[in-house]
């Protein structure tokens, strides 16, 4: 099975020319989710003395505005997932405090993705709080088991959610479903991190796939 990217629709404004109402869309989107189809997508790390505050979204924001910042901060060395820019800040996720907000980009370099990473590169168990997938190898192929909760795990009533299949990686980019009615998950491999979302057809109510995953430790509850 050949992977697939998922379709992300744009409605733009009829009145404004093509380039200034993409430009227009740019600023306003929200630096609160990054996606497997983000062209924006790269790895960064944080540079300079002393850590970076985290800055939110908002009215004027970010920018310096005491009510752009956040108790969250990155640290030097730190390694971040990175998505659009605004003026100059950057979308970043920081797996350290689970956050993801706008970062000064004269803190922050950033480097390309591996177009095609290997087939190991995949391999093993990532999680996204209780959430978890595991990818294990089969032959040229990845096999594929997931598992997902809302609002967690251990807060009963949960509900529960699920997807197995296998699916060949195109480049960076991962499909899983065959395009039925049904649960569909697509996937980037950025460095350390596993970008995913679905179409909410895989669980329960409220139950969603979507998240940055690492390979690391179970993550506390929502």
């Amino acid at each position: 099975m050949n992977a697939k990217a998922v379709l992300i629709c744009a409605v733009g404004m009829a009145a404004v020319p093509p380039a200034f109402g993409a430009d227009v869309a740019a600023l306003e989107m929200p630096c609160n989710q990054l996606l497997p189809d983000d062209p924006d997508l790269r790895l960064g790390q944080v540079i300079g003395a002393g850590p970076v505050g985290v800055l939110t979204d908002g009215p004027n924001c970010p920018g310096p505005a005491v009510a752009c910042r956040t108790k969250a901060s990155a640290r030097p060395g730190q390694n971040l997932l990175l998505g659009r820019s605004r003026a100059d800040y950057i979308c970043a996720f920081n797996a350290r405090t689970d956050s993801t907000g706008w970062l000064p980009q004269q803190r922050v370099a950033a480097h390309p993705l591996d177009p095609a990473p290997p087939l190991a590169a995949w391999l093993g168990t990532w999680r996204y709080y209780d959430d978890k997938i595991v990818l294990k190898r089969a032959g040229e192929i990845l096999d594929a088991e997931g598992e997902a909760y809302w609002p967690g795990k251990n807060v009963m009533p949960a509900n529960e959610g699920a997807f197995a299949g296998t699916a060949k990686p195109a480049g960076n980019r991962l499909h899983f479903g065959d395009g039925a009615p049904g649960c569909e998950v697509d996937m980037a491999l950025a460095g350390s991190f596993l970008v995913v979302t679905d179409n909410h057809g895989c669980g329960g109510h409220n139950v969603s796939f979507s998240g940055i995953y690492t390979r690391r430790g179970r993550q506390q509850a929502r």
